[in-house]
């Protein structure tokens, strides 16, 4: 004798049970509506799925990032190829001071520096190439102007005698100075690093 229960009694309403189960499995299925905006959001997941940057776009959207300006860029990386250096001046507390690109020589020697001096903590290491490098960035001071030797072959000894005068003015300064332009120098080295970014050539 079969117990399959048919109806239902709720509340002193009948519950057809057979109606109920197949209204459950089939569900009511989504509106035209829905089913449009469905397609139109999977379309536009898709679309910005397959758009591609290339190299230069994705220079771009670095300079804008970082607030440099395109035709900047370029000015840069021009006067490089055209002079071989790049230099902008600064004003703190009424005093201009200038800041230059640095030479394979610079690095070199920073590089000779933390190996002989061996920095025994990252603190070190790091306050160590901040007045390396702005020993040799550095130009120009009120009116202390720096010598900036170009590199040859035979002319290392005059460039390290260029730098000593550079790191003796540089260790003479006050800390709040010597921080201030450690920070310029930052921002600096960014700006040259991006102009002169691989990205930015067509061919890349």
């Amino acid at each position: 004798m079969s117990n399959k229960i048919t109806s239902l009694n709720v509340g002193g309403k009948q519950i057809n049970v057979n109606e109920l189960l197949k209204a459950a499995q089939e569900g009511e299925g989504p509106s035209p509506e829905e089913i449009e905006q469905q397609q139109t959001e999977q379309a536009i997941e898709e679309a910005a799925q397959n758009v591609t940057y290339t190299h230069k776009d994705e220079w771009r959207q670095d300079l804008a990032s970082n607030r440099i300006d395109v035709k900047e860029a370029e000015k840069i990386l021009d006067t490089i190829m055209q002079k071989g250096f790049y230099e902008e001046s600064y004003r703190i507390a009424g005093s201009v001071f200038k800041l230059r690109t640095r030479t394979t020589v610079d690095s070199d020697r920073l590089i000779e520096m933390l190996r002989e001096l061996a920095p025994e903590s990252d603190a070190v290491a790091t306050h160590l190439i901040a007045r390396v490098n702005v020993a040799s960035s550095l130009s120009k001071f009120g009116d202390n102007t720096f010598p900036h030797s170009n590199p040859t072959d035979g002319n290392r000894d005059l460039l390290d005698e260029e730098w000593r005068l550079r790191w003796a003015y540089v260790s003479s300064l006050p800390q709040p100075i010597f921080l201030a332009l450690a920070q310029t120098m930052q921002r600096f080295d960014l700006k040259v690093n991006l102009a002169c970014d691989a990205r930015a050539l067509e061919n890349f």
